[in-house]
């Protein structure tokens, strides 16, 4: 259930942990016997636990969400780590940020507001067995910023009155400009914050952030609460502070990802990505944060959505054993020679067919997912491709060597309380990042170690 039961103990008798402590403590329990045994120098040395403590440093939250992701596949020679817990300060976040991990299962929330007096901090503290710090520090570390200094006192709205109107800081501090400028695209957002001094103190403000949520849940259910098109332009400002809006910028153009949407009477060139929470718009940038990791020019990258009418997904779920198939997606890969007439036309669908899983199951029935290309024999190349979903709550990640396979099952087969399942019930759609190579190109490089 992904409780985490561990105590932490093993702090050497005596000796207590204060804000700036960077000690490493012996695991365990703490008993020392006294007969001296190499055994338990041994254990002290498998099983312990250090932290991390830096004042006036805080974190940006999407990239301590890609760092999230690597501690919780940290590869075997690193160590195993068994608990991680921590309160951040986050930039351009007012709440502090909560993180908490036991094994791979790992969790972020908003904690209580930080003090207007009090410092920010991040601390965070590791527990394992043979855990490799200098590797584990040297990808935490680079996350550290130091905190903003506010070089103009924060805005102070004058004490209401009837004899005098509104004020400009009076509009900040209440969040009435945030509610104006809320359905603005966020560049237009940081036109604005370029006009004077308050107006860039109250949109890029610890409280900013604060202020656009309140004025996003204005938006009716159903309806998204951020975008970005295929054009480039992002509505992002009612999830994430505006640091971290540069950096999601950043890194999605850095990893060179083109957008292959459906196209639709209102969007000639494809639609837009939907953000519906603060976990989807993290999830994609998280993903375009880790292909800035990657260099290999001869890969193309591609966000494709399969979708389904809401009529034949709830036909799916009602009907019990039943199969579905989303429609059909294309992507155009460009011939590198420039020459169009070798472009190639790739067409996908996503294909969900039922399984009867045997006793140990319960007899379960399960659906498995699998990828049918159309028409790919009559292709200019051969291809590799990697499939990834991006969801804030899942990962499936499927190796296709050759693309002239018909159709590529996945390992595994889901049921239906799995949240592959849970999101397609919600939102009949599935979003893909597909990176793809020619075979005479070389090998296709994995992003994780369960894709090589």
């Amino acid at each position: 259930h992904g409780h985490g039961h561990g105590h932490g103990h093993g702090h050497d008798a005596g000796h207590e942990c204060g804000d700036d402590c960077q000690d490493e403590h012996g695991g365990g329990h703490g008993q020392a016997q006294g007969h001296g045994h190499a055994h338990d120098s041994r254990h002290d040395n498998e099983i312990g636990s250090f932290s991390i403590v830096r004042k006036g440093m805080e974190v940006d939250a999407l990239a301590f969400a890609r760092w999230i992701r690597i501690i919780a596949t940290l590869p075997e020679e690193q160590g195993k780590l068994y608990r991680s817990k921590g309160v951040l300060a986050a930039a351009g976040r007012s709440a502090k940020l909560i993180f908490h991990a036991v094994a791979d299962v790992t969790e972020t929330s908003d904690g209580p507001e930080w003090g207007e007096h009090e410092q920010r901090i991040c601390k965070i503290v590791f527990i394992g067995k043979a855990l490799d710090r200098r590797k584990i520090e040297e990808r935490f570390l680079p996350l550290l910023q130091p905190t903003s200094v506010r070089l103009r006192p924060a805005l102070r709205a004058p004490s209401p009155s009837f004899t005098r109107g509104p004020t400009f800081e009076t509009l900040c501090q209440r969040g009435v400009l945030h509610h104006a400028f809320m359905f603005l695209w966020t560049k237009d957002v940081v036109r604005v914050s370029q006009t004077c001094a308050a107006a860039h103190d109250a949109i890029f403000s610890p409280e900013a952030l604060t202020h656009f949520t309140m004025a996003s849940s204005a938006i009716k259910r159903g309806e998204a609460r951020g975008l970005q098109t295929v054009e480039g332009h992002l509505w992002l400002h009612g999830l994430l502070p505006m640091a971290s809006i540069k950096r999601y910028a950043l890194a999605w153009r850095a990893s060179k990802v083109k957008l292959a949407t459906r196209c639709s009477g209102q969007y000639m060139w494809g639609e837009p990505l939907r953000f519906d929470s603060l976990g989807d718009v993290e999830a994609a940038g998280v993903m375009w944060l880790e292909l800035q990791e990657l260099t290999d020019a001869d890969t193309t990258n591609f966000v494709i959505e399969f979708h389904w009418r809401p009529e034949t997904m709830q036909s799916f779920f009602e009907v019990a054993g039943s199969a579905t198939n989303s429609a059909l997606v294309k992507i155009t890969v460009e011939d590198p020679s420039g020459e169009s007439e070798l472009d190639d036309d790739l067409r996908f669908r996503v294909n969900l067919n039922p399984e009867v899983q045997g006793e140990e199951a319960g007899g379960m029935t399960m659906h498995r997912l699998s990828l049918q290309l159309v028409g790919g024999k009559t292709s200019s190349h051969i291809y590799q491709i990697f499939f990834h979903t991006v969801d804030p709550t899942y990962q499936v990640h499927i190796n296709v060597p050759d693309h002239r396979t018909p159709i590529f099952p996945t390992k595994e087969v889901f049921h239906q309380w799995h949240p592959l399942m849970a999101g397609l019930r919600e939102r009949p759609r599935l979003r893909f990042l597909v990176r793809l190579k020619s075979m005479e190109s070389g090998p296709l490089d994995a992003m994780c170690g369960c894709c090589g």
